[in-house]
């Protein structure tokens, strides 16, 4: 009887734990506009950056694959400006994405490994890629997005190094034993 009753509580308790929001579409869709950018950003780069001419195929068929359907995503979100234009105009207005997920969208591709360079330079928060994209499809009447953010544009295109590496010097150095200096 003791475990009867504790299955019904949990039964009837279940419906009532906290449930993962569900995204709005038009969210989801413009995510995966500024994810197909980035992604065809970097096969790209990968395909002009490989010199092995099977990877270099590889890379440029991915390359024409993505391209196409970041440019239907750019098409359907052109052609129903009631739709998105609507949503986007909202979100600006109360200035806060209702998102289940990271804020902070990657908008261009950059080689990650590279743990020195500064990631705001190619992150933008969800709120910046939707004015980025009202800006360039819906004002500017522009085919694609901006590839570089503003805050990239702003610096010149200059990545800024988040520390500073100090010069070796000779004195800096350790010599082992036997070694004449001579390296």
């Amino acid at each position: 009887m003791k475990y009867l009753l504790i299955l019904l509580l949990l039964l009837f308790r279940l419906p009532s734990f906290s449930q993962r929001q569900v995204n709005n579409p038009v969210d989801d869709k413009l995510s995966l506009l500024v994810s197909l950018k980035s992604e065809y950003e970097e096969y790209r780069d990968r395909t002009e950056m490989t010199s092995h001419v099977n990877s270099a195929n590889k890379y440029a068929y991915k390359r024409d694959s993505v391209y196409r359907l970041y440019m239907g995503m750019i098409k359907a979100v052109k052609k129903s400006p009631e739709v998105y234009l609507v949503h986007i105009n909202k979100t600006i207005k109360t200035g806060k994405v209702e998102y289940d997920g990271a804020q902070r969208i990657l908008y261009n591709y950059f080689n990650q490994s590279l743990s020195y360079l500064d990631w705001d330079l190619y992150f933008v928060p969800r709120l910046e890629a939707y004015k980025m994209i009202k800006r360039s499809l819906f004002e500017k009447k522009e085919n694609q997005l901006p590839e570089r953010t503003d805050l990239y544009i702003q610096r010149g295109g200059k990545d800024r190094i988040r520390f500073s590496v100090p010069p070796i010097d000779a004195k800096d150095t350790v010599k082992l034993k036997g070694d004449k200096g001579n390296r």
